[in-house]
């Protein structure tokens, strides 16, 4: 849903009202990113209303997408808020995680028959994930849950498995940033993606860097990233009706980025 930027008037309330984040911050925050809020207010409002035309749609890679377009948009909010409260490291972060549904997106738009892999690799994460629970609490997985996940592991894991019989950590076998290069993305990927892994997996660097000013490239990269999201749902789907709107939002996101 599109995020909104009315703003509060706590003054003259009779009631206490709980209030979340810095309120003392927040009409200097917009002011400073109008244009790209509205923006993005705009292609929230887009993305619902493209996820609202596919969602009954009989292929599985458009179901697929219209899932990630709404991850994305709800996750477009998350930062909105986060910038709004000047906590722009962990906005970054978010950021990180959209640019990777992006990839994701563009990467199955560009390889569709690699669908059914994106959604079987799960049978190889779940019993992943079963096998380390067994190995640190021992019998705590019921038998038959156990047999049933090991059987749909063997039935699958032959797709994903490389020449030296490794399982692949991925449903392509490619990391993000082989996926990034494939789809010419990677002067994204080594800020939205490798500088942003710093400042979760804090290294040194990633000390310092919670100490910047991560507000633009924050903003421009789940911008960015939700559009591109966007975009591949809408080629991947085609409504009709949608492709000057999107067109338009291209427009906006390309104006605003300048500006900032």
């Amino acid at each position: 849903m599109p995020s909104g930027f009315g703003r509060a008037n706590l003054a003259g309330m009779n009631d206490p009202r709980a209030v979340f984040g810095f309120p003392n911050v927040w009409d200097e925050t917009f002011r400073a990113y109008e244009p790209r809020f509205r923006a993005i207010d705009k292609l929230q409002a887009l993305s619902s209303e493209l996820v609202s035309a596919t969602n009954d749609h009989k292929q599985k890679l458009v179901n697929i997408l219209n899932v990630l377009t709404q991850i994305s948009t709800r996750s477009m909010t998350d930062i909105v808020i986060l910038i709004g409260n000047k906590r722009d490291a962990s906005a970054m972060k978010i950021a990180r995680s959209m640019f990777e549904v992006d990839i994701i997106a563009g990467y199955l738009e560009k390889n569709p028959q690699e669908v059914d892999a994106y959604s079987e690799f799960s049978l190889v994460q779940t019993w992943r994930y079963m096998e380390n629970s067994e190995r640190h609490s021992p019998g705590g997985i019921p038998p038959e849950f156990k047999k049933q996940a090991e059987a749909e592991y063997n039935r699958v894991k032959a797709r994903f498995t490389d020449a030296k019989g490794r399982i692949w950590n991925t449903f392509s076998g490619k990391s993000i940033r082989a996926m990034a290069k494939e789809l010419v993305r990677l002067d994204h990927y080594e800020t939205a993606y490798s500088a942003a892994s710093d400042l979760h997996h804090m290294s040194f660097v990633g000390i310092i860097g919670h100490e910047l000013d991560w507000s633009r490239e924050a903003l421009d990269v789940a911008h960015g990233s939700l559009l591109q999201t966007v975009a591949s749902l809408y080629n991947v789907s085609l409504p009709a009706g949608f492709h000057e709107k999107l067109t338009v939002a291209i427009t906006e996101f390309n104006s605003v980025r300048k500006q900032s």
